[in-house]
């Protein structure tokens, strides 16, 4: 069981400050190679918070944590984590353990991520075993906080997501899809996500014909980049402005050398951005084949 830690307020068990919500996993066991496990906490948000990053430790082998509160609470406890259940998860900050004390999804300019209060905060913790032997960890999570009255504004997820791909078995495989931006965006911050099948992702403006007319995204994919990927950030000053009516086209490129037909969510294909000033929803833009 999880449990928070630090000082401050006490309320139902989470301790709690104005600046740092921290939490440990207790002892869990990483089995030899990759993992990726989920950790259901006892620690529920215990009012509004305001996230603007993370930082973290790990053992030997540790990669990341990642810090989610669910929309829907499951029963208290720890498992490897499943594409399926990633679904009912919203990514709030992220670190790569010690020495990283911005987090990976650090925000800047007084900028922060609104967790309604009483959400379930859950973890992943990825590590890399590179031993002949599992061995006995414990991770530490400690979310950045702002008071929100020293909020300059609130970021929303804006995502482009592809869910209607079938990869053949061995086989490579490209799938292009397009969406229309509803409304006027200023983002600060974005990222391209597949998963270890995938060899490469754009996303770009395009006009109604279909010409290019800004690369938003460009990258040549790497494993490692199903949890670390590349990021770019933009300053509130100079956003990255996408303006309402504007076409993206997203194209992912896979090599699937197993012999099953590959769907979402075991593979991805989507572009995840913060834009602000967020309204309290996030913004899932309607992708089809035209």
């Amino acid at each position: 069981m999880l449990a928070a830690c630090g000082g401050g307020q006490e309320d139902d068990d989470v301790i709690i400050t104005d600046t740092e919500l921290s939490f440990r996993t207790g002892e869990f066991e990483v089995p030899v190679g990759d993992s990726f496990t989920c950790f259901y906490t006892d620690v529920f948000s215990p009012r509004e918070l305001a996230v603007y990053g993370a930082s973290g430790g790990q053992g030997p082998g540790g990669h990341h944590i990642i810090a989610y509160y669910a929309d829907e609470a499951r029963p208290v406890g720890s498992h490897p984590c499943t594409d399926e259940e990633m679904t009912n998860l919203n990514q709030v900050a992220g670190t790569a353990g010690e020495g990283d004390t911005e987090g990976i999804l650090g925000l800047h300019d007084d900028l922060a991520l609104k967790v309604p209060a009483g959400k379930q905060l859950v973890l992943q913790a990825h590590y890399i075993n590179v031993t002949d032997a599992p061995y006995m960890v414990e991770d530490t999570v400690s979310l950045h906080l702002m008071k929100p009255e020293d909020v300059f504004a609130y970021v929303n997820y804006f995502v482009t997501n592809d869910d209607s791909f079938e990869i053949p078995p061995s086989s490579n495989y490209t799938h292009t899809t397009y969406c229309r931006v509803q409304r006027d965006l200023d983002v600060v911050l974005t990222l391209g996500h597949m998963h270890e099948d995938g060899r490469t992702y754009t996303l770009e403006v395009v006009d109604d014909e279909g010409t290019m007319v800004q690369s938003l995204r460009a990258d040549t994919w790497q494993p490692s980049f199903t949890s670390h990927p590349p990021i770019s950030k933009y300053p509130v000053a100079a956003p990255l402005h996408i303006a309402a009516g504007t076409r993206l086209r997203q194209t992912c490129e896979w090599d699937n050398t197993t012999s099953r037909t590959v769907i979402f969510p075991r593979e991805m294909c989507l572009s995840f951005m913060y834009y602000f000033p967020g309204e309290g929803d996030d913004i899932v833009c309607d992708m089809t084949a035209q």
